[in-house]
């Protein structure tokens, strides 16, 4: 009996071993998905829309039909299984956080194993490619509630009644205008809203319309979406706000503070003062970084010829969604704008910072924003003391002045290394 060839034995050992590393990465990705699964918010709406994203990455690789039909399928399961054996009620009572976060759930488990399995080559690649950034955005989202949690704890009182004064000073209270057509018009304001928490999902597609794209940095991106996530989260423990359904409470939309009383009270010296809220209420209203986000996704994809429409409608949703709610003030929005500026210039890179097409609009974008929460906090009889014409003129320019500042930086061709086009080029051809 001859002996095996050591070549042959240590081919099966390598063999052996590697799909045993298979198999322990695929145990992997069951285990992160059972403990989402189990543990995870899902009713809270925002976070099923950021793990919904694996589900918007995995359709821009283009992938077979059978795919599609069997994570929609695996998704259901996941809501019936839930409804009738983890939380029984004794009725379907379907939301529509689960119903998204559970698809992207079993999505993000099919990309995994596929990624496990796969040969090497540019198909294993691209899988790769794809899965990373949906497994990082959607720990980004579910992490972002916990530390908002950990911001509340931190400022246990909040400077709501500010920003409520300045958006008095406009004449009328925006937030409450909305809310009460949303109240009487329920089915538009239910769309309106939806939309709003969906922020994650426009972002995704965003990021997958760049990813099909052969000459975008589909990663960009992302990178603006968590730079500007991570740096709002500091302004938002700078002015700790909720938003007026927190500070008005039942009270929203319907009894706003007439804004000739509010001059009065103003005017005679009892200016806004930070008042106490219950820490388990967020203060992540100022700036408003879903506002941020929208217009990041709106000036990202202007290079895209349907797209660029239906981003600049959901910018426009979002500018209405954002005050139906009751979570945002306008001024909220307003200081969003040059927020937004400061971080397309902080992150984009195919440009020096001292080139002017980058500085100014960094430096222009942070030294409004850091302005407005300035004036927001000493400064608010300021704008009662003549007409609401002064603080519509603020407004207009400052929204004006970070149009201005957006189209130079915007202006700056973005340029991308090679592995990247590389990887475009391989998403583009599956």
């Amino acid at each position: 009996m001859t002996a095996r060839p050591p070549d042959n034995a240590r081919t099966e050992m390598k063999d052996l071993w590697d799909s045993l590393r298979r198999v322990a990465l695929a145990t992997v990705f069951v285990l992160i998905v059972f403990l989402a699964w189990a543990k995870a918010p899902w009713l809270i709406p925002y976070v099923g829309a950021g793990v919904a994203s694996a589900f918007v990455f995995q359709v821009a690789v283009r992938p077979r039909l059978w795919e599609i039909v069997g994570v929609l399928a695996g998704g259901a399961g996941l809501v019936l299984l839930d409804q009738f054996l983890i939380h029984p009620t004794g009725k379907l009572d379907i939301h529509i956080g689960p119903c998204m976060g559970f698809v992207g759930l079993v999505s993000f488990l099919l990309l995994g194993l596929r990624a496990t399995w796969a040969e090497r080559g540019e198909k294993r690649q691209i899988i790769t490619y794809i899965l990373m950034p949906a497994a990082g955005f959607g720990l980004f989202v579910i992490g972002s509630q916990k530390l908002l949690n950990l911001g509340a704890m931190m400022t246990p009182k909040v400077m709501d009644v500010y920003a409520y004064a300045f958006d008095g000073s406009l004449g009328f209270q925006p937030s409450f205008m909305v809310g009460q057509y949303f109240r009487n018009h329920q089915v538009v304001g239910t769309i309106i809203a939806r939309l709003y928490y969906a922020i994650p999902i426009a972002l995704a597609i965003a990021y997958s319309a760049h990813l099909r794209q052969k000459s975008s940095p589909p990663l960009f991106v992302l990178k603006l979406f968590v730079v500007s996530g991570v740096l709002g989260y500091f302004l938002y423990v700078a002015f700790p706000a909720a938003g007026p359904a927190y500070l008005a409470g039942w009270e929203f939309p319907s009894h706003p503070v007439p804004f000739a009383q509010m001059r009065d009270l103003v005017l005679r010296g009892l200016e806004p003062r930070m008042v106490a809220m219950a820490p388990s209420i967020v203060r992540n209203a100022m700036p408003s970084l879903h506002m941020t986000w929208a217009l990041l996704i709106a000036f990202n994809c202007r290079q895209f010829r349907h797209l660029r429409w239906l981003a600049y409608a959901y910018a426009v949703a979002t500018v209405f969604g954002t005050l139906g709610t009751g979570e945002h003030y306008f001024v909220d929005l307003v200081v969003a704008f040059p927020f937004t500026v400061a971080m397309q210039a902080l992150c984009t890179h195919s440009t020096p910072l001292k080139s002017p097409e980058r500085l100014i609009p960094l430096a222009g974008g942070l030294l409004l924003t850091g302005s407005w929460l300035i004036l927001l906090r000493f400064s608010i009889p300021f704008f009662f003391r003549w007409t609401p014409l002064v603080p519509w003129v603020c407004v207009m320019a400052t929204i004006g002045g970070s149009v201005l500042w957006m189209k130079q930086i915007l202006s700056v061709e973005q340029r991308q290394p090679q592995s990247r086009t590389l990887v475009a080029r391989m998403a583009a051809g599956v």
